[in-house]
């Protein structure tokens, strides 16, 4: 399919980091983004645009690789105890705010305390105050290169929790706050100071000329963070046509885009193209508690009525890999196990829906057309099931009504796409659960559910990729949810500039990144 624009992005994506070049200092990168933050205060009131831009300006102890394995970043190195209660954090010589102050351990302390106190309305607070899992005991400083994070119970997930990319839990500096403890702007450690933020226009950063790179090479959010430009406008451009006319016209210098835009960006005068695969999840849900989908006959009927090639190949443009599994396939922890799926086969559907004593009444599938992703693919879902019998009829929404929906149950079928997670238990956190106690649980098996919770407790790498496995198998018998496809990811940018890489989190890096001319 399209072998020949194919092979020139695959062409693209290679020569992104070639051509060998001596990065310049100095300049101006300008990135648009789909829409303005909404608070420069890490964690609190955030969005995608907003994590991606402030994880420029602060830094956490520890930081995710590309390969979604965990490195140090403001740690030098870091320990467990024992019994796998404690963690300890020796912390890196040198580093400064960007107000000159030097970091000690009492400053990750007063960082901490304060995403953890209710006034701060830290989103992520629930994942260490015991609520939603893990509890924190006590945040201790032994000296000013240590930090000590005493847990109530071992947890497998709390290295994961501190280098999350969303609710990041970056290191400030108290002039964050005034002296009244109102936010004012974060002062991090970053490669980039937070220097103006124009509201509905431009989020500005300044290079850090105190900043103290690690030695390790860049990998995902870990590694060295040089910084070359002088800075960084973060331009608010919220329609996707403007964004592309900017960037070919030279006054925008990159943009995450999508796979649809691929044929008009490749022909391009002067811009690059890169794809690779994503994290986030495109799934089709099922309400297993409805009549008649709670007969697991007409749910393998479904999924064994979907082409997953066809719809993944159609939907992506060839550029998507079809994933049976809640685990990623970029993930390490997708062993061959997770490549078992639902065979194509119209012949079984039909022949489990006669056994099921299908009716032909109705099969509403949700989708909205705000988010065309989902849209296609309800699309393409529903010719599916028609073929081989069902009364598939599509239900259009408004996205917000369709989130609605997906958190209080109400539907039969929706398309559906969840937002990245870097751990297999927080991916199968994602649905796994009870209705009763979350109506937007999707899969309620209570083996499942022990099974979740062992692996937010098992140390073992063997034994939790184990509990991997069995979860994916009793998911594939059970069918509660239909994977289909991680999301590949699409990036273009202006042979102005040089160093751009793209990763699997879907977050562009100013970091690295130099002006040509």
């Amino acid at each position: 399919m399209k072998l020949g624009w194919l092979a020139a992005v695959a062409a693209f994506a290679c020569l992104a980091p070639a051509a060998a070049q001596e990065p310049k200092a100095g300049g101006e990168l300008r990135i648009a983004i789909s829409g303005d933050i909404t608070s420069s205060e890490p964690g609190v009131r955030r969005s995608g645009d907003a994590d991606t831009i402030l994880h420029h300006v602060v830094e956490a102890l520890v930081a995710y690789r590309e390969d979604l394995s965990i490195a140090p970043m403001l740690a030098e190195s870091y320990s467990t105890s024992p019994d796998g209660r404690s963690y300890i954090f020796k912390l890196r010589d040198g580093i400064t705010f960007h107000n000159g102050a030097p970091m000690t351990s009492a400053d990750v302390k007063w960082s901490w305390d304060r995403m953890l106190d209710p006034a701060t309305r830290w989103q992520c607070r629930g994942w260490y105050d015991g609520t939603q899992d893990m509890k924190i005991e006590a945040i201790e400083t032994p000296d000013p290169k240590t930090v000590v994070f005493r847990l109530a119970a071992p947890s497998a997930l709390f290295l994961h929790y501190v280098a999350n990319i969303q609710c990041m839990t970056g290191v400030l500096h108290r002039d964050s706050v005034n002296a009244s403890g109102e936010w004012i702007k974060p002062i991090g450690t970053g490669p980039f100071a937070f220097t103006e933020w124009r509201k509905n226009s431009f989020i500005l950063l300044g290079k850090f000329s105190g900043y103290k790179p690690r030695s390790e090479p860049m990998s995902g959010y870990a590694g060295a963070r040089n910084a070359y430009v002088d800075q960084v406008r973060w331009m608010v451009v919220p329609d996707d046509a403007t964004r592309r006319t900017g960037l070919r016209a030279g006054q925008i210098d990159w943009i995450v885009t999508d796979v649809g835009d691929i044929v008009e960006l490749r022909g391009a005068k002067g811009v690059k193209v890169a794809t690779t695969q994503g994290l986030s999840w495109n799934v089709l849900l099922i309400q297993t508690r409805d009549p008649l989908l709670s007969d697991p006959r007409i749910r393998k009927a479904i999924a064994h009525a979907i082409d997953l090639k066809t719809l993944v190949a159609n939907r992506t443009d060839g550029l998507g890999q079809p994933n049976p599994s809640a685990i990623p396939s970029t993930s390490g922890s997708h062993t061959p196990a997770h490549d078992q799926g639902y065979a194509y086969d119209p012949a079984l559907a039909r022949k489990l829906l006669k056994e099921a004593g299908y009716d032909g009444r109705p099969v509403k599938l949700q989708t909205s057309q705000k988010l065309v992703h989902l849209y296609d693919s309800a699309i393409i879902l529903q010719a599916m099931l028609k073929q081989v019998g069902f009364n598939a009829e599509l239900e259009m929404l408004e996205w917000a009504t369709q989130l609605d929906r997906y958190s209080k149950g109400n539907f039969q079928l929706q398309s559906f796409r969840f937002t990245a997670r870097f751990e297999p238990s927080l991916n199968y956190k994602t649905f796994v659960g009870s209705k009763d106690v979350d109506a937007d649980s999707q899969w309620e098996d209570k083996r499942a559910i022990e099974l979740l919770l062992a692996s937010a407790t098992e140390l073992d790498p063997a034994r939790r990729q184990a509990i991997f496995d069995e979860m994916h198998q009793r998911m594939i018998e059970q069918v509660p949810i239909i994977s289909l496809y991680n999301t590949p990811l699409v990036e273009a940018s202006t042979d102005r500039i040089a160093g751009t890489e793209i990763t699997s989190f879907g977050k562009t890096r100013a970091w690295g990144v130099w002006i040509n001319r």
